[in-house]
């Protein structure tokens, strides 16, 4: 193997990071590091790793640990970002809507039908105003639209029996509970939009508990799988950034699509803490909304 020369201050910094891991993660996580380095020595033709090497390949190894990066870069910096949000600039807010540039999805299915759920606790949040924006945009292109919150339904987390493999069901889950129309709208709806909040770097557990119970469309008696359909995820979080938990969303976009949707628009949200965890600050960022809007027409056309 390669030696790879760090600058002294360097090797330091590399600790720092590491040492925000578990002790039982961190010779992977190092490794992960080092091959990142790599590559970036091998891009800039250098021979020694300086600070910002370093820190290019802890943020290509680690795409989603923007808060942890910048407590190494520009702790200052980060201190500052957290003030800004325990107050509410209304001329100049924190808070920022993204709509994400996708490649186009080859589905020709005509959408005339739009099923969303919100799975976060939190009804007239930041992600139900941007869900609600997106489904305006659709409607606008003449969909008839229907959105359940998860928090108002009964739905009961998989209880691993597997009955749904097992045994021929009558409602394709053992489980009789308000899943079963969400079943129905799933496979019948031209598009699906899903929306959670991220909570501790990672999806909300009501997100968790719907992919759970989608394990019952995978009977082998009888397999559920719907024909291809256009899909959006809204996504929000606290830190002020337009793609921290760029990973997370990857993943449920994964997930989707053993089910046959294919996210086709993201429209994420940023910066909602502090202050700006109030109900509808979303709706500060006026632009983005619109955007949200125009990824709601998108899905529809």
């Amino acid at each position: 193997m390669v030696k790879i020369a760090y600058e002294q201050e360097v090797e330091k910094l590399l600790e720092q990071f590491l040492s925000f891991w578990p002790l039982m993660a961190r010779a992977d996580h190092e490794e992960k590091i080092k091959c990142a380095v790599e590559y970036q020595l091998f891009r800039s033709n250098q021979q020694v790793v300086t600070k910002e090497l370093l820190l290019k390949a802890i943020e290509a190894a680690f795409p989603s640990f923007e808060t942890f990066i910048l407590a190494l870069k520009d702790p200052a910096r980060m201190g500052a970002v957290a003030a800004s949000q325990q107050s509410i600039n209304r001329d100049n807010p924190v808070v920022k809507v993204s709509r994400w540039d996708l490649p186009d999805v080859p589905i020709q299915r005509p959408v005339r039908d739009v099923f969303a759920l919100l799975a976060g606790p939190r009804i007239g949040g930041n992600t139900d105003c941007i869900v609600d924006a997106v489904l305006e945009g659709a409607k606008e292109q003449g969909c008839s639209i229907e959105k359940q919150c998860f928090s108002k339904l009964k739905i009961t987390p998989c209880t691993g029996c597997l009955k749904c493999q097992d045994e021929r069901p009558d409602t394709l889950c053992a489980i009789k509970d308000d899943m079963t129309p969400i079943y129905k709208r799933l496979l019948e709806c031209d598009a699906f939009v899903l929306g959670f909040p991220i909570y501790s770097a990672r999806e909300s557990c009501h997100t968790t508990i719907f992919f759970d119970r989608l394990k019952a469309l995978s009977n082998p008696w009888e397999p559920k799988k719907p024909e291809p359909k256009k899909g959006a995820l809204i996504s929000t979080w606290g830190w002020p950034s337009d793609y921290l938990y760029k990973d997370v969303v990857n993943n449920i976009a994964f997930l989707l699509r053993h089910f046959g949707v294919e996210t086709s628009e993201v429209v994420t949200g940023g910066g909602f803490w502090g202050a700006y965890y109030e109900k509808g600050t979303a709706n500060l960022d006026s632009a983005g909304m619109e955007q949200a809007r125009a990824a709601g027409r998108a899905l529809a056309s």
